[in-house]
C-alpha cells in the first residue's frame, strides 16, 4: 500500500507547485542537466583513468546511493575483506561479554596470525579488535564455531545475511577470506555489506582503533593487534574498515570517511595502489557531492490509514535522520515523498511501533527507504466503535438522568412556589 506523505508534499512543495514549476522551467532544466551531464561526464573520464583497481565503487552510507563506480558488479575474490561480514555477525549475534572458546583443531587454520590454542577463551568484544586490526585467521573460524557450530552452517548465514542486505553477486564460502575459487563477491556487494556494518557503534570504534591491547587467556604475552590500515595514521578524517591481501585478490581496501556528517565508503579491488586509490575516491567524492536535505529524527512525515483500524489516519514519524544528495552547489530538483505501508501491518499498533518507510526519491531517480513509527496508538476498528458506542451511550443516558433530575428541581420548585404565593388568613378577614 503507497501513499503520498505530507499531503503529497515534495519537501515542502505540493505537487501542483512542483508540476507547474517544473512545466515553465522545463527547457531550463533539460539544458542545465545536459551540461551538468556533460561537465560531469568528463570530470569522470578523467578521474576514472586516476585509478589503479580492476574494480572499485564510492557510494553515500546513508542512502546507500552510488556516487563513483568501475565494474562494481564484477566477480571478484576479496581475500580479508570478507571479515567485514564476519565482523557483522559478530556483532549481531554475541553480547561483548560472551566468550569464544577457541575449538580443539583451531592450530589447522592456515596463516593464522592470532596464534590462538585450543581451548583459549577471548571476549566476543576483544574478538572483533583481533578480527578488524590483525585479521586474524583463526579468529574468524573460532567465531563461525561459536556463532554457527561449523564453518559451513556460517558460511550459509553470511550468504543470507548478505541477501538481506541486497547483495546480488556473493557466494562466501568462509569466514576469513581464504582463497576459494568459489569465494566471492563484488565491489558493490561488499559496499553495502560495509554499510551495514558501521550502522554498529561497536564495529565502528573498532575499525578506526590502531592499536589495541586484547585479553585472553592462554597466549599472554600476544596481546596487541595493530591495524593493516596504514591511511589511519596519515588522515585524521578516514575511519578505517578492513585491508585484505592474496595473490589472486591482489590489494584490497574497504574505507570509510567523514566530513561534515556526510560519510563515503569507498571499496577498491585488485589495486596497485590501494591507499592512493582510496584518497582519490574520497576526495573525489566530497569536492563533487554534499548534502542538500535533511529530515530529523521523530519528524512527523506524513499520515496514513493502518488496515484495521477506523478511518481517522495516523500521523508517521521518521525511526531515524534522511537525507538528500546532490552536486555540490546545485539546486537541485527535490526528492518525493511516499510513505509505504509494511506488508502485514494490521491495528492494534503502538505508538513507536514501526508500520512502514518513507520512500524518497531524487532526480536521478535514486531511491532510499527511511523507516517510520506511528505516532499515536491505534486501535482495531471494532474496539474504536465498541469505544465510541460506549461514549455515546453514556452520553446519553448522563444526558437522560441531567434532563429527569432538572424536571423534578423545576417540578419541586414551582410545588414551593405556590406555597409560598398562598395568600395568609388573618383573624380580621
Amino acid at each position: 500500500m503507497i501513499v503520498y506523505g505530507s499531503g503529497g508534499r515534495l519537501f515542502g512543495a505540493t505537487r501542483k507547485q512542483f508540476c507547474l514549476a517544473s512545466i515553465e522551467r522545463l527547457p531550463m532544466i533539460r539544458l542545465r542537466h545536459l551540461l551538468i551531464a556533460a561537465i560531469f561526464g568528463t570530470v569522470v573520464s578523467s578521474f576514472g583513468r586516476d585509478i589503479t583497481a580492476k574494480s572499485a565503487i564510492a557510494i553515500d552510507a546513508a542512502s546507500g546511493k552510488v556516487l563513483w563506480t568501475r565494474d562494481a558488479d564484477a566477480s571478484m575474490f576479496p581475500a580479508s575483506t570478507t571479515k567485514i561480514m564476519t565482523g557483522l555477525l559478530l556483532v549481531e549475534h554475541c553480547l561483548p561479554t560472551d566468550v569464544i572458546t577457541a575449538p580443539a583443531d583451531i592450530e589447522k587454520v592456515k596463516e593464522a596470525s592470532m596464534h590462538l590454542k585450543p581451548g583459549e577463551r577471548v571476549t566476543a568484544h576483544d574478538m572483533l579488535y583481533a578480527l578488524m586490526l590483525r585479521s586474524a585467521n583463526d579468529g574468524s573460524y573460532a567465531v563461525a564455531v561459536h556463532i554457527s557450530g561449523s564453518v559451513e552452517a556460517f558460511a550459509k548465514l553470511m550468504n543470507q545475511r548478505a541477501k538481506e542486505l541486497g547483495c546480488t553477486h556473493t557466494h562466501f564460502c568462509n569466514p576469513n577470506g581464504l582463497n576459494n575459487r568459489e569465494h566471492t563477491t563484488t565491489a558493490h556487494d561488499l559496499a553495502l555489506i560495509a554499510r551495514a556494518a558501521m550502522r554498529y557503534q561497536p564495529f565502528r570504534d573498532a575499525v578506526k582503533t590502531v592499536k589495541y591491547e586484547i585479553s585472553r587467556s592462554i597466549n599472554l604475552h600476544d596481546r596487541v593487534m595493530v591495524n593493516h590500515d596504514k591511511l589511519l595514521k596519515k588522515d585524521p578524517l578516514a575511519e578505517g574498515i578492513k585491508t585484505g591481501y592474496t595473490v589472486p585478490a591482489g590489494h584490497c581496501f574497504v574505507g570509510s570517511s567523514t566530513r561534515n556528517g556526510f560519510r563515503v565508503i569507498a571499496v577498491v579491488l585488485k589495486s596497485q595502489h590501494w591507499q592512493k586509490d582510496n584518497e582519490d575516491l574520497m576526495a573525489w567524492s566530497f569536492h563533487h557531492f554534499e548534502r542538500k536535505e535533511k529530515l530529523n529524527a521523530g519528524e512527523i512525515v506524513g499520515a496514513v490509514r493502518v488496515p484495521g483500524s477506523g478511518p481517522k489516519p495516523v500521523s508517521v514519524a521518521l525511526a531515524e535522520a534522511a537525507y538528500t544528495l546532490g552536486p555540490v552547489g546545485e539546486n537541485s530538483p527535490r526528492a518525493t515523498e511516499e510513505i509505504e505501508l509494511l506488508p502485514k501491518v494490521q491495528a492494534p499498533v503502538k505508538k513507536g511501533q514501526r508500520i512502514g518507510d518513507l520512500v524518497l526519491r531524487d532526480a536521478d531517480g535514486w531511491t532510499q527507504k527511511v523507516p517510520v513509527v506511528a505516532h499515536e496508538d491505534v486501535e482495531p476498528a471494532m474496539l474504536a466503535q465498541t469505544v465510541k458506542k460506549a461514549s455515546t451511550g453514556s452520553t446519553l443516558f448522563i444526558g437522560s438522568l441531567v434532563f429527569v433530575g432538572s424536571c423534578l428541581v423545576r417540578g419541586r420548585m414551582k410545588r414551593k412556589l405556590k406555597y409560598y404565593a398562598r395568600p395568609t388568613k388573618g383573624k380580621g378577614a
